[in-house]
């Protein structure tokens, strides 16, 4: 009974999602999209320096053009002159007697802008925060980037634990409890593309990764919610619940924890119901804006 809790709520917005499975063919694989598109709108050279600037990340803060190269199969010499026009721009930074490149302050301004611009941030905030506090547990939300999830706000209000991931980090879409939630959200044809693309790098393990997708997408039809047990880090479960909003697309809230902390009966039926509570709020908040 407790997991079937407020679940109409999301019977009423699961059919407002807009298919965006071509901008998802673009993004998914854009190097190779590059030269196979004839559409007189679509720049290759910007592709190619944003494509680029992806190439660094947490674990790749540091990168020469040759690594860079192998990373897009790109061009050596077509890296060469796009990393130095982004260095004239701001985007990027040679480190002095090197010819390694870092991201420069230009990359922060437009990743600050574009935050800025969620305002559900500012209004699901008091509602994650007591969420927080009722779990002693951190509670994030997220939206999609190609096959990850990325953090556009996270709340902790237990000091004492120490697994909170900061904004803008990215969780894999396969094996988290957000990124199940955002497939499960999704329509039909939107996802199937999704699953195809997430089998092509996880050929080795992906009738796993299948069956707990499926699994998933059950959980949201029949609860409302998608779990993680232990599949994304071990020792570590979380629920997730999507928001389909008409502005924002699908944003993903989810609260976890070390599972000595939540357990997945804690989850299914404590947790699971009250964040389909606090994400329902959540998008009435937003719709009155």
């Amino acid at each position: 009974m407790m997991r079937s809790i407020l679940f109409n709520f999301f019977n009423m917005t699961k059919n407002k999602f807009v298919d965006s499975t071509h901008l998802d063919e673009i993004r998914l694989d854009p190097i190779s999209h590059i030269h196979r598109e004839n559409n007189p709108q679509f720049i290759a050279s910007i592709a190619r320096g944003l494509e680029i600037l992806r190439c660094f990340s947490s674990t790749n803060q540091l990168l020469g053009n040759q690594e860079i190269a192998q990373l897009t199969n790109l061009p050596k010499p077509t890296v060469a002159r796009i990393t130095s026009t982004l260095v004239s721009l701001g985007y990027l930074k040679q480190l002095p007697n090197t010819t390694k490149y870092l991201l420069d302050i230009g990359v922060l301004a437009l990743g600050y802008a574009a935050l800025s611009n969620i305002s559900a941030r500012t209004q699901a905030h008091p509602f994650m925060e007591e969420m927080s506090r009722y779990a002693q547990a951190p509670v994030a939300m997220a939206t999609r980037d190609r096959l990850s999830m990325i953090y556009l706000e996270v709340v902790d209000t237990d000091a004492k634990l120490t697994m909170r991931r900061p904004i803008g980090s990215t969780l894999p879409i396969h094996s988290t409890s957000m990124g199940r939630a955002c497939l499960a959200a999704m329509e039909v044809k939107e996802r199937e593309y999704l699953f195809d693309a997430i089998k092509k790098r996880n050929e080795d393990n992906w009738q796993t990764i299948k069956r707990n997708l499926e699994r998933a997408v059950r959980d949201y039809q029949d609860y409302g919610y998608c779990l993680s047990i232990g599949d994304w880090a071990k020792d570590v479960n979380s629920v997730a619940v999507p928001l389909i909003h008409s502005k924002h697309g699908i944003l993903v809230f989810n609260c976890g924890a070390p599972s000595y902390l939540l357990n997945q009966e804690k989850l299914e039926n404590e947790i699971g119901p009250r964040l389909i509570h606090m994400v329902s709020n959540i998008g009435l908040t937003l719709n009155n804006m």
